[in-house]
């Protein structure tokens, strides 16, 4: 009796996409923004913290019913492309050293697919055109705001995604998904019930429940109980939730089904913070019941702002702190989803270790995004940029400022008395009688000089 039991049960946790007992374990999988810039060298990140995997955010719709990174990098989009190229590269990087990756479609910001891709068919091929370009087996999915109660989007959106695993099953595969959804301190809204009622419903498989432990808007809370509260609150909630649609989950099974996401340090809804002690808090707990998921928004906001500021920033936390003390508590799970990364803390990186950005000494590009104090060269000089520049020629816009000694580059907005001499496409020409913005090539007031 105890045999046909245990059967029963293994066949309703693989119904269900649960893992066996003997494979319970906790990720910690913090949040990337890939629309930051220069991108996120996440091989580097991974490698130099010995962080197993991260959550790379977002993916929404981009004129249409297209997937792109943060409604402005189209997914594919062009090999040439710098950034999109560091994201591949990172990720491609990351998995040649143990690590791997999420992908999350959706956010605060910008339109879902889901919303935007009116049909069953095309929003499917939106997913599986991410779901190829980065070869992915997880994904995750970040609805909040009106996104919550857009119920024909919702549906289809999880009919597309059970589709999705059922194809990825027929071919010998799985296809993780997690779905992250805001919270209270009292767990779930009523909207993000529904849309995990909607999920089930629609035969979903869940790997985690993952909660916005984050701007709960409520009067100064201590973040590190309120989140400990939120999930305890949510294990009730994911337990209801399947036995609704008659699935009877174990203890430990519903707690590997808990996911929680706090915001570091600083959080949006001011003055809630989540300190390095909340963090520690709530390690406790996930470790004592084995959550599945521990993530945090973001990694790249894990350190101080620049001289200790107290501000809500994408770059930093707003909290004095040790660079990745976040993610040295959450580390502590250390369940992997790769081969394992193993920690080197000198690792440069797989992309010359600039995320994408440009290397300087490099020739200018007209399609490369410059930032203060990167350097090219044209014409044959040395120029550095004096702000963020994308276009503007070398020798033609203020931005660039010629480095070194020698006869100078021309310069559009640089005055020229009679007699005084530039450079300008290699060659030189001297001024007749005072001028400013007239290209040498024009004639008058410019004659060529040996």
């Amino acid at each position: 009796m105890m045999k046909r039991f245990a059967a029963l049960s293994a066949l309703a946790a693989a119904a269900a996409g649960l893992a066996s007992p003997a494979a319970l374990a906790g990720a910690f999988a913090p949040y990337v923004d890939m629309t930051l810039w220069p991108t996120p060298q996440i091989d580097k990140l991974g490698v130099n913290q010995g962080i197993q995997q991260f959550t790379l955010a977002f993916v929404v719709a981009k004129g249409g019913c297209a997937p792109s990174w943060g409604g402005v990098l189209a997914i594919p989009g062009s090999g040439s492309d710098q950034q999109l190229s560091a994201i591949r590269n990172g990720i491609n990087n990351f998995r040649g050293k143990g690590g791997e990756v999420m992908v999350s479609f959706g956010g605060a910001n910008g339109t879902p697919l889901q919303q935007a891709c009116t049909t069953n068919a095309s929003l499917q091929a939106a997913y599986q055109t991410v779901l190829d370009t980065y070869n992915l087996s997880r994904i995750d999915f970040d609805i909040e705001g009106g996104a919550q109660t857009d119920t024909a989007a919702n549906n289809r959106n999880f009919a597309v995604v059970a589709a999705l695993q059922k194809n990825y099953k027929a071919k010998g595969k799985t296809l993780h998904v997690s779905l992250t959804l805001p919270a209270m301190p009292f767990g779930l809204t009523q909207d993000g019930q529904r849309v995990l009622a909607s999920a089930l419903a629609n035969g979903v498989a869940l790997d985690t429940v993952n909660i916005m432990a984050m701007d709960y808007g409520q009067s100064n809370p201590n973040m590190g109980a309120a989140a400990k509260q939120a999930a305890q609150a949510l294990y009730s909630q994911i337990d209801a939730a399947y036995k609704a649609h008659g699935q009877t989950l174990t203890d430990a099974q519903l707690w590997q089904k808990v996911g929680v996401t706090p915001m570091a340090g600083l959080n949006d809804t001011q003055p809630e913070t989540f300190t390095v002690d909340n963090a520690k808090d709530l390690y406790g707990m996930a470790n004592s019941n084995r959550f599945g998921l521990l993530s945090m928004w973001s990694i790249s906001r894990d350190k101080s702002c620049p001289n200790n500021g107290h501000y809500v920033d994408a770059q930093c936390s707003g909290i004095v702190q040790t660079p990745y003390a976040f993610s040295n508590v959450f580390k502590g799970f250390k369940d992997h989803w790769g081969s394992g990364v193993t920690q080197d803390p000198n690792y440069g990186g797989g992309d010359n270790g600039n995320g994408g950005g440009p290397v300087n000494g490099q020739p200018w590009s007209s399609g490369q995004v410059y930032n203060t104090g990167n350097t090219v060269t044209y014409s044959g000089a040395t120029w550095k940029a004096q702000w963020w520049t994308q276009g503007d020629v070398p020798g033609q816009a203020s931005v660039w400022q010629q480095q070194g000694g020698g006869l100078q580059q021309w310069s559009a907005t640089a005055a020229y008395s009679a007699k005084d001499c530039a450079l300008y496409q290699g060659k030189k020409y001297c001024a007749k009688w005072w001028t400013q913005g007239n290209l040498p090539t024009s004639g008058d007031p410019w004659a060529l000089s040996n």
